[in-house]
C-alpha cells in the first residue's frame, strides 16, 4: 500500500512528536499496564531485622489427597505492598500457573523470575529452602504482611499423580515478634486457600 507524501510526512510527525512526552532516559509504559509504581517506602519495614519467625511445610496436593513435598525447592518470604500485591494476582493468583502441570512451574518460575527483575525489591525479599519434607523456617523477621510462595516441579514418586508441579502460597500476618508456625502452604485446589 502506497500512502501520499503528506500523510506519510504527517504519521512520521506524529511518531516524533509523540517521542518527545517521554523524559530521556525513561521508558515508556504500555497504556494497559495496570501495575503501580513501586514505592520503596512501603517496603522500609520489610528490611529491617525483627523477632518474629514463620515455619511450615510447602507442599502440592495430588488428586488422591497425598502432600507432594520437594525437597530444595526455595521458598520466597515476599512483602504485601501495592506493586507485590499488583504483582501476585496478575502472576500467581489467577494465572495459569495455578494449574499442576509441567507448564505452570514454567509460568510461575517466569513469574518469579519477573519479581527478581525488579532490583529495588530483591533486598526486600527472603528466600529459604525447604527439607525434604517440604518443611521450612524464616527467623529475624519484621512485623507485616507477607506472601510465601513456592515454585514446584513435581514430587519423587513413580506414579504419575505424585510428579505433580505448581505453585504453593499462602498469606500471613505477622505481628511483632509473633513465633507462626505449623503453617500449610499450598495449592489452592487443595482447599486451604
Amino acid at each position: 500500500m502506497r500512502y501520499p507524501d503528506q500523510l506519510r510526512v504527517g504519521i512520521v510527525f506524529s511518531l516524533l512528536l509523540g517521542g518527545l512526552w517521554a523524559l530521556p532516559g525513561q521508558a515508556l509504559e504500555p497504556a494497559t499496564s495496570n501495575q503501580p509504581p513501586l514505592n520503596e517506602k512501603e517496603l522500609l519495614p520489610y528490611k529491617l531485622k525483627g523477632h518474629g519467625s514463620l515455619a511450615g511445610q510447602a507442599f502440592l496436593s495430588s488428586p488422591s489427597g497425598k502432600a507432594l513435598t520437594q525437597a530444595g525447592v526455595p521458598v520466597h518470604l515476599i512483602p504485601i505492598t501495592a506493586y507485590t500485591r499488583s504483582w501476585f494476582d496478575r502472576s500467581v493468583r489467577t494465572s495459569a500457573c495455578a494449574s499442576k502441570d509441567a507448564a505452570a512451574a514454567d509460568c510461575a518460575h517466569e513469574a518469579i523470575s519477573q519479581l527478581l527483575a525488579e532490583k529495588r525489591v530483591v533486598p526486600y525479599l527472603r528466600t529459604t529452602r525447604a527439607n525434604p519434607t517440604g518443611h521450612f523456617w524464616f527467623t529475624k523477621l519484621p512485623a507485616g504482611r507477607y506472601y510465601i510462595v513456592s515454585v514446584m516441579e513435581g514430587g519423587a514418586g513413580s506414579h504419575q499423580e505424585e510428579r505433580a508441579a505448581g505453585i504453593a502460597w499462602l498469606i500471613v500476618d505477622l505481628e511483632a515478634g509473633e513465633k507462626a508456625t505449623n503453617l500449610v502452604v499450598t495449592d489452592c485446589k487443595s482447599g486451604f486457600c
